[in-house]
């Protein structure tokens, strides 16, 4: 690819970031009043228990960062943070009560947003962007899996 194409790619992915909200601190791109780094690990937690350390590598986030992150969510009462009884050092994490309603309304909402945006575009072009995103992201996993 020419460092043209590559210049052009970049701007629309910048553009994208921007005009998605992932700029926001405050707001999913759905306009959910939670960061997106938080819906992320409350759709982390929606089925299942994890360790900072499991939550932390499906976030692709430092263990650190994601102890921050659960700390607010717990605050919050969006999350539990239980000793696991197999290994006492580690806390397990689930969603509470709370959590599930709001993960379910994150979700409801989400679906509604992206129905709308894709309104916008013709049904056949909507399949290749699904599919461009599905070998972009592959792309950016193998990139990041040979960078950690």
């Amino acid at each position: 690819m020419t460092e043209d194409a590559l210049l052009e790619f970049r701007s629309d992915v910048q553009k994208f970031i921007r005009l998605f909200g992932m700029l926001e601190q405050s707001v999913t791109p759905c306009g959910f009043p939670l960061s997106v780094s938080q819906a992320y690990a409350l759709q982390e937690l929606e089925n299942t228990t994890l360790s900072v350390s499991e939550l932390a590598q499906r976030l692709n986030l430092e263990r650190s960062s994601v102890s921050r992150l659960v700390d607010g969510l717990v605050k919050e009462n969006l999350v539990s943070r239980d000793i696991n009884e197999a290994n006492r050092r580690e806390m397990l994490l689930a969603l509470t009560e709370k959590g599930s309603r709001i993960i379910g309304q994150v979700r409801n909402q989400s679906l509604s947003f992206y129905q709308t945006v894709l309104e916008n575009v013709p049904d056949g072009d909507q399949a290749i962007i699904m599919e461009g995103f599905k070998k972009f992201n592959h792309a950016l996993f193998q990139y990041r899996g040979k960078t950690r």
